[in-house]
């Protein structure tokens, strides 16, 4: 669902997510809106303010509902940001990486031929990084 509201709106889907949350949370307030009017007028009509009318039982149930699905939805849109931070972290640390390893290669004044090499070795490194024992062993 936030995934279409988030294409049709031009936005992300974490924001997308927050107006869902928004929505809902509106939603929640509304119908406890509805459940304070009615327990006015049971309570004006001479009614038990402790015991509440029948009618209401459908309002308390729908408030629930309300309030579960306003809370299930932020848990996303928090999930989504924690997500959206981490993959901001992620791209911030590999060009600080390649940063430094343009400036080491540059302070070493490599040929052209050592750099590709060197580049090519770190690119190797890298694309075993997540194989175990930190991916394929050079031959001896």
């Amino acid at each position: 669902m936030a995934q279409e509201i988030a294409a049709e709106r031009n936005i992300t889907p974490h924001e997308a997510l927050l107006d869902l949350v928004r929505t809902a949370t509106g939603r929640a307030a509304w119908v406890d809106g509805v459940l304070a009017q009615e327990m006015r007028e049971h309570v004006e009509a001479g009614g038990d303010p402790l015991k509440p009318p029948p009618s209401l039982t459908k309002w308390l149930a729908q408030s629930r509902l309300e309030r579960k699905l306003a809370a299930a939805t932020a848990k996303q849109a928090v999930d989504a940001g924690v997500m959206v931070a981490l993959e901001r972290r992620l791209d911030l640390e590999g060009e600080l990486v390649a940063s430094a390893l343009a400036v080491a290669l540059d302070a070493l004044d490599l040929d052209h031929e050592q750099r590709v090499k060197a580049l090519g070795a770190a690119q190797q490194h890298l694309l075993g990084a997540g194989s175990p024992a930190g991916g394929p062993q050079p031959p001896e």
